[in-house]
């Protein structure tokens, strides 16, 4: 992928200059600096993201001696989502529950600071048992989550290694190792504690990576024994522990060279099955198409004597699980997966906003059109249960999209009731190619 900009005159700088050049990188923005303020539409510093058929254009600001790229204003949120220049407009996810402060963004560095519901100091106790292994939805609506929890942690690795976004040049590109070297790589501008960016303490689980795995050691062997760390991987497995202490997890690619066992005690997994009661059932049916992705936060322990040293014992403290389709896009429910695989059975471009650690009551669309021309993007929703509860959600749900983007100007399939999916509304933007991920 070419992480490029295109400079007023025609110039173009790699974003990989950034750190592997600094000085080229500076001299060139420092140069254009005053050329691009005075560029007139079109001729400014632009990315390679096409919104409504124009480049979107970019700022060159000045911080100190230090130069760097800017997005104009409420432009963000356009870009494609493997552009280095995107940010989700976090009212159309789960990220409009957090308060003010939750997440924080620093624009220059392309980083986000995240208040974490638990330390991953090892020796400071975990969150409370009431929040530990909990999911999303259990507040009322509005900002009230003070927190973020492993599911808005997963959620948020997630979409900033873009992999909620599809277009059709991925097809055939979306497999376990791309999706979690991408998310490694999201994880390097992810501050989740003072000093520690999410990077260092994340072991992805993932067969034929040498580098990732060869990275995971060194964290065991650097951080395990003052830090807890994350573990992210494809759920393979989880059988009840030979002793009766719980169960015993695996994930797929486990056995490539990872030397780790992993559990749960069976207080623990009891938790883990009432929040996540869905996931676990769809693994267990082994749905073709669907798979489960887990996030967990463990302690870790060097096996040192026997037949199993080198080894390591891997507890885990919490954990959110996720489904997602063949794709990895995640979703909420069967019908999710249908829509998904009609989407990409068609060639559609889409957007799956994520929950995070929102309450049920957020309005957030199911999917989000974003080949249709329009600036908010063409919303969806698929209406799936029939309990009085959340009928009278639908009915709300209904009213506000037709208030805000027009009785024709969103998508819904009432699903619950057996009704067939009605046509999807056809294509009315050709976007440029985008490089596949």
């Amino acid at each position: 992928m070419r992480d490029i900009v295109v400079l007023p005159g025609g110039e173009e700088v790699s974003l990989d200059w950034k750190l592997s050049d600094p000085e080229r990188f500076q001299l060139l923005l420092k140069e254009k600096h005053a050329d691009n303020g005075k560029a007139g539409p079109g001729e400014k510093a632009h990315c390679l993201c096409l919104h409504q058929g124009r480049y979107l254009e970019l700022q060159i600001r000045r911080l100190n001696d230090s130069y760097y790229f800017a997005c104009m204003k409420n432009t963000t949120p356009y870009h494609r989502p493997t552009c280095p220049f995107y940010k989700p407009n976090p009212e159309k996810s789960g990220q409009a529950a957090y308060v003010d402060g939750v997440i924080k963004e620093d624009t220059e560095h392309d980083e986000v600071t995240v208040k974490l519901i638990t330390s991953l100091n090892r020796n400071s106790p975990t969150s409370s048992e009431t929040s530990a292994l909990s999911p999303a939805g259990t507040r009322s609506g509005g900002k009230t989550q003070r927190r973020m929890t492993t599911l808005g942690l997963l959620h948020l690795i997630w979409e900033r290694a873009g992999l909620h976004y599809w277009r059709p040049q991925f097809a055939g590109h979306r497999t376990d190792p791309k999706a979690l070297r991408r998310a490694h790589a999201a994880s390097r501008n992810i501050k989740v504690q003072r000093g520690i960016k999410l990077d260092q303490v994340l072991c992805p689980v993932v067969s034929g990576n040498q580098d990732i795995l060869s990275s995971t050691r060194q964290k065991i062997k650097n951080h395990s024994e003052t830090l807890r760390l994350y573990v992210i991987g494809r759920l393979s497995s989880a059988q009840v522990h030979p002793y009766g202490k719980g169960y015993n997890i695996e994930l797929s690619g486990i056995r490539d060279g990872y030397r780790m066992f992993m559990s749960i005690s069976q207080a623990k997994w009891e938790r883990l099955e009432k929040s996540y009661s869905r996931e676990l059932a769809e693994f267990s049916r082994n749905e073709e198409g669907l798979s489960v992705f887990g996030l967990f936060l463990v302690t870790i322990d060097p096996i040192k004597k026997g037949k199993y040293s080198n080894f390591s014992t891997v507890q885990i403290e919490d954990a959110a699980l996720m489904t997602t389709t063949e794709q990895l896009i995640p979703v909420e429910s069967r019908y999710e997966a249908k829509i998904v695989e009609l989407l990409v059975q068609k060639d559609r471009t889409f957007i799956k906003p994520l929950r995070f650690d929102a309450a049920r009551e957020l309005v957030r669309p199911d999917f989000i059109l974003t080949d249709m021309g329009k600036k908010e993007g063409y919303p969806m929703e698929v209406f799936g249960l029939t309990d009085e509860k959340y009928l009278a959600r639908k009915a709300e749900k209904e009213k506000y999209y037709a208030r805000v983007f027009g009785v024709d100007g969103w998508w819904s399939w009432d699903a619950a009731h057996n009704a067939p999916i009605p046509p999807l509304p056809e294509v009315s933007l050709t976007q440029a190619a985008d490089p596949i991920s």
